[in-house]
């Protein structure tokens, strides 16, 4: 996958590094001073980069939790926070903020996982905290890749304070059954997967991943987020709710989180040029609070096709919905 691992030389002697270089031993691995200066070099090309993208192993000395954008659901659990455990995907969604946000394709894992354990539970000292580990990654998708997800997962087992929370569009095979571990599976339609999800698990697979976890006993959230505007976008979405309530038990379900396409507006030219023929970035978002988003008629559209449909199964106080 990687035909280039860069090593931070801080980074270097840290188990997860040795682990990781020890499952890429064909990649080219090359020693740099520090992560920023291949991550954020200029004049990178994110479509270029995205066929053949670099590794880089390094290790976070700043900050490593922070506290959650307003436009992210906290599902009403409140101290809403994420961790930096890793920066960028494998995956290639057209609309993902993240091509906005780093420019570039290349993906950074920072390997010193006990200084953020340490950070997490100096926070855990204030009270209870709601913690989104795969944030600015998938985590489920590097799991072949480091050890990150079950890290998070031994922490919140034995921190029953801690809500952590596991975002993911990747093929989950093995998850637990903590109350506090919720595993939260980003569905889409077929068609929005194919059009605009590159390289991400068809509906069918992430759908099986869902069951497995149902039938495990874990906490399972369900997220349609972000919806996206395409045309007949009515028939699309209802007759991804007729499979998604026809091939998933939904009462055993924790929640479901809805939501349409969103992204700060800094972001949005270098997501266009990231993606110059994508039709789900090219739309003439308005921008609202200095986020670019659907005009309040269409969001009210798209958002209100799943919610009448799972209100009428009954799941309406289950349901979260950022507006």
């Amino acid at each position: 996958m990687f035909g280039h691992i860069y090593v931070e030389d801080k980074a270097r002697d840290h188990a997860m590094t040795r682990r990781i270089l020890d499952r890429f031993s064909d990649s080219t691995v090359i020693g740099i001073r520090h992560f920023k200066d291949v991550f954020n070099r200029p004049g990178q090309d994110v479509l270029i980069q995205g066929k053949d993208r670099s590794l880089i192993l390094a290790v976070n000395d700043g900050k490593k939790i922070f506290e959650a954008s307003p436009v992210c659901q906290d599902m009403g659990l409140g101290d809403f926070f994420y961790a930096e455990s890793a920066m960028n995907c494998i995956f290639s969604c057209d609309y993902c903020f993240l091509k906005g946000m780093y420019g570039t394709s290349n993906v950074v894992i920072f390997v010193n996982s006990d200084d953020y354990l340490a950070e997490c539970a100096q926070r855990l000292d204030k009270g209870p905290m709601y913690l989104c580990a795969s944030f600015n990654t998938d985590l489920g998708a590097l799991n072949g890749i480091c050890e990150w997800q079950s890290i998070w997962e031994d922490f919140a087992a034995s921190h029953t304070e801690l809500t952590l929370e596991l975002r993911s569009k990747s093929v989950i095979h093995d998850t637990r059954t903590e109350d506090n571990i919720i595993y939260a599976f980003t569905l889409s339609p077929e068609k929005i997967i194919k059009e605009f999800e590159k390289g991400t698990p068809s509906l069918d697979k992430r759908i099986e991943s869902v069951n497995r976890a149902l039938a495990k006993g874990s906490s399972v959230r369900l997220c349609f987020d972000p919806l996206i505007y395409i045309k007949d976008f009515e028939l699309c979405y209802n007759e991804f709710a007729d499979k998604v309530i026809r091939d998933i038990d939904i009462i055993r379900v924790r929640d479901i989180s809805i939501g349409s396409f969103r992204i700060s507006s800094e972001y949005i030219a270098a997501l266009r040029r990231a993606c110059p023929d994508s039709s789900a970035v090219l739309y003439p978002f308005e921008k609202e609070n200095g986020f670019c988003v659907y005009p309040s008629g269409i969001r009210s559209r798209l958002i209100g096709t799943l919610e009448k449909r799972f209100v009428e199964e009954g799941f309406g106080s289950k349901l979260y919905v950022m507006r």
